[in-house]
């Protein structure tokens, strides 16, 4: 089986070795890894590196990371999608884990858990999966995506009846894909880990907090209930089981919420 992995780069030389060597080792006998760079106009050695490693590279101006994933998703051949940020890490087993629970599931996607890291690679705790049983209207009451993108894979045919990525959105287009699958079906759940997300203080949502706030609102108009009651109960149901179920990701919130109040660094937007 082919497995696309798509990365959409500007400037990004300074991780993209440890994300394309991550990416190549979770090939297999039966697993084909199709590394697809999506460049928005690097001038920083990113293309130059990705082609010595024998990376096809799409270059050319996009209307921001949604339009950049679209673009190297519905130019590629894998049967299976996945996206992985520039500075993102796919974890040891990760390519394998998907495609099986993708086969047993018999579901047109996939979710597994991450593991957060720091610009130097260290832990900085983890998120498990999020639970399939969620539907769009009680993830919209969480107030933040608990999907993460570089755990996410869709199978073609699934990309393509949702249509892509919405490029009408900067921040969250992840956030109001995954809603719509969910309206469609749920997700095959991989309880490991598979991918991590490294956290710098320039991710989109940390840099851009008042427009993804507004992207979030949009979509909870869209999905969500009506009832501030229904809100509520969903909200506290949702934050009480991941706060429950992710200690050392419960521990790093509140170290992150101190250093904000301690203006040590930008809040991440979860």
């Amino acid at each position: 089986m082919i497995v696309t992995i798509v990365t959409p780069t500007l400037n990004a030389v300074d991780y993209l070795k440890e994300c394309i060597e991550s990416a190549r080792r979770n090939a297999t006998r039966d697993i084909e890894i199709e590394h697809v760079i999506v460049d928005g106009g690097s001038s920083d050695g990113t293309v130059e590196l990705a082609r010595s490693y024998g990376l096809r590279v799409m270059q050319g101006k996009d209307s921001g990371i949604f339009d950049a994933i679209n673009k190297g998703s519905f130019n590629s051949s894998g049967e299976l999608l996945g996206f992985l940020g520039a500075d993102d890490v796919m974890l040891p087993g990760a390519a394998a884990a998907v495609v099986d629970t993708y086969r047993r599931s018999r579901r047109r996607w996939v979710v597994g858990a991450i593991r957060w890291i720091d610009s130097g690679g260290h832990s900085l705790g983890g998120l498990a999966a999020p639970p399939n049983w969620m539907t769009p209207r009680m993830l919209v009451c969480l107030g933040w995506n608990p999907i993460m993108h570089m755990a996410t894979y869709f199978s073609r045919t699934f990309f393509e009846e949702l249509g892509g990525f919405d490029i009408s959105y900067k921040d969250a287009g992840d956030y109001d894909m995954f809603c719509r699958a969910l309206k469609k079906e749920p997700y095959g759940r991989i309880s490991q880990s598979i991918a991590c997300f490294r956290r710098t203080g320039v991710n989109n949502s940390a840099i851009h907090g008042s427009r993804t706030a507004a992207e979030y609102a949009r979509i909870y108009a869209q999905h969500g209930p009506s009832s501030q009651a229904e809100r509520l109960f969903w909200r506290l149901a949702l934050k009480t089981y991941f706060n429950l179920g992710n200690p050392d990701w419960l521990l790093s919130k509140m170290a992150d919420s101190t250093r904000t109040t301690l203006k040590l660094q930008p809040k991440a937007h979860f």
